[in-house]
């Protein structure tokens, strides 16, 4: 998540030994609703299930939950800044679900700060997460959790960190602005992430967290809503900028070097990981990156690079936060990160603002990722005490949850037709490769309002044509085909017979449920109506040279 100066953040100094809390204050304790019971946590164990893992086939690596593909098309709900700066309630908090579950996501992504679950030490209170699982399972969404903790963009926050653990100078280093104020996070310090206390602490934490969490979801029709966990948020600013930014120094002043700052890192995040896989409750582990192609060090610490984080045994995959509106670098960086067998590709944030992001979320998917918009609606507070409020207001939605307009269309709404689309289709959307994948009316940055393109993939020709400024796609899977648009758009289909036409979507078990049918004309060639899925069942002619990778973002 990317950082802006906030107009009225007073950077008050205060002193070492403990710390005040001011301005946007941390008052989780009171907004718990009164029939809420504190520390309600179960310290029964029950037997460990593993909810999501990776899977590679073909030679695409995807996310499998419960058994089934299961491609990522979220939103980001930031509930930190919701209840700490907006200071709303937990009740407040289930509008954005709903919300979500308008847009068509299949997940959203939610913070969990440490600090938000065991203020003193060694005792948990999971009433937050116990509403937030409720919310998930009520609106039929899946939450990744994201763990914020002692290493957030490289720092290390009160509002995300128990003070009893920040109170402990010597488990801290020296930095310039050492206990300064931003009312965004709260004081701003850094841990020694690997220290072995700290780092005990937060295994413990985070342990009893999904041990908490399976013991729910038994109790509640183990609907198992948690399918992955972020481990820390955008880890490695520390070893890129934050080190050099903030003077990081051991309190005998001994230099901190890269090399044992991102080896600290490494070690935080695998050993944070390694607590979720070995919980009661297993799901895949993962960490969002600020840019990078996987294999080539940093330019700012060539010491480091982001496949060391994917080569833990801790971490599963690692996503990117692209902040990318160019449809042809977002498309090379997917397919860079795609491209380290066994590492999923996913798109961990990328702003809902931009005018084009359902063509950025078409090309993620198109180039074999997956794609979280960050954020569903953000802040008012972030949005009202930043000096360039459209510098930080990144929600698809408006900070009051109305839909937005942009370049006279409903732009919210362009984003939900092109999300239902591809989670209809989810399960091979999450296992076809991208010479497969055909995207239509994305090889300009912008969807274009009239668009006729010949496309191709290894098995089918296919020719599009739009008036509406439509954008859609083609899955070839050998024996059907699966055909989507988010407006009325004419397709002509070649070298192949071509038979049944229906339209459906998968269910939650991977099967293909009809919904209707449709013909396709003498000329194989198919009427769509906008935010219809329809399955074509087919027989290819013979191979062919496909061009699908090419067509994104190149402007053909």
């Amino acid at each position: 998540m990317k950082k802006f100066i906030s107009v009225t953040a007073a950077f008050i100094l205060v002193y070492q030994s403990g710390l005040l809390f001011s301005g946007c204050s941390n008052n989780i304790a009171q907004i718990v609703p009164p029939e809420s019971a504190a520390n309600n946590h179960s310290l029964t164990t029950l037997p460990q299930l593993e909810v999501s893992k990776l899977m590679t086939a073909n030679g695409k690596t995807y996310l499998s939950v419960d058994g089934v593909p299961f491609p990522l098309f979220g939103a980001q709900i930031r509930l930190d800044a919701l209840l700490n700066c907006d200071q709303l309630t937990l009740n407040d908090v289930e509008n954005y679900f709903i919300k979500a579950r308008d847009l068509g996501v299949n997940c959203v992504q939610v913070p969990v700060a440490w600090n938000m679950i065991e203020k003193t030490a060694d005792s948990l209170d999971f009433t937050i997460v116990d509403r937030i699982l409720y919310y998930a399972n009520k609106y039929n969404l899946k939450l990744e959790l994201l763990w914020f903790s002692t290493n957030m963009v490289g720092d290390s926050f009160s509002y995300l960190v128990p003070q009893y653990v920040l109170n402990d100078s010597t488990k801290r280093f020296w930095r310039n602005d050492e206990g300064w104020f931003w009312d965004y996070y709260g004081y701003q310090y850094t841990m020694i992430l690997d220290d072995t206390w700290v780092l005990e602490k937060e295994v413990n934490a985070v342990t009893r967290l999904f041990d908490h969490i399976r013991t729910w979801d038994a109790a509640n029709g183990e609907k198992h809503p948690v399918i992955t966990a972020q481990i820390h948020n955008e880890p490695d600013a520390l070893v890129r900028w934050r080190l050099t930014q903030k003077q990081l120094k051991y309190r005998d002043g001994t230099a901190l070097t890269k090399e044992r700052a991102w080896n600290m890192t490494l070690n935080a995040l695998n050993e944070i990981g390694k607590a979720v896989k070995n919980s009661s409750y297993k799901v895949a582990t993962r960490t969002n990156l600020i840019g990078g192609d996987l294999i080539n060090p940093y330019p700012e610490a060539t010491n480091a690079k982001p496949k060391d984080v994917f080569d833990l045994d801790g971490i599963d995959f690692i996503g990117v936060d692209s902040y990318k509106e160019n449809l042809k670098a977002l498309k090379n960086e997917v397919m860079a990160y795609a491209s380290i067998p066994g590492n999923y590709a996913l798109v961990a944030e990328n702003k809902g603002s931009y005018g084009n992001a359902p063509s950025l979320i078409l090309a993620a998917a198109a180039a074999g990722g997956a794609y979280n918009i960050y954020d569903l609606a953000t802040s008012k507070y972030f949005i009202d005490h930043t000096t360039i409020p459209a510098e930080i207001d990144h929600g698809v939605y408006t900070w009051d949850l109305q839909e937005k307009w942009y370049n006279n269309q409903w732009f919210t709404d362009k984003n939900r037709r092109i999300i239902k689309g591809l989670v209809a289709a989810s399960v091979d959307v999450a296992r076809v490769r991208p010479e497969d994948f055909a995207a239509f009316n994305v090889s300009n940055n912008y969807s274009l309002q009239q668009k006729n393109q010949q496309i191709q993939t290894t098995g089918v020709g296919i020719n599009c044509q739009t008036s509406t400024n439509s954008i859609g796609f083609v899955l070839d899977m050998k024996t059907y085909l699966l055909v989507y648009a988010v407006y009325d758009t004419w397709f002509q289909f070649s070298n192949g017979s071509f038979g049944t036409v229906i339209s459906g979507r998968f269910n939650a078990n991977g099967v293909f449920v009809q919904e209707g049918t449709a013909t396709l004309s003498g000329t194989n060639a198919l009427d769509a109506a906008g935010g219809v899925l329809y399955r074509i069942e087919y027989t290819s002619s013979g191979a062919l040279q496909s061009n699908t990778v090419q067509f994104i973002g190149n402007e053909i």
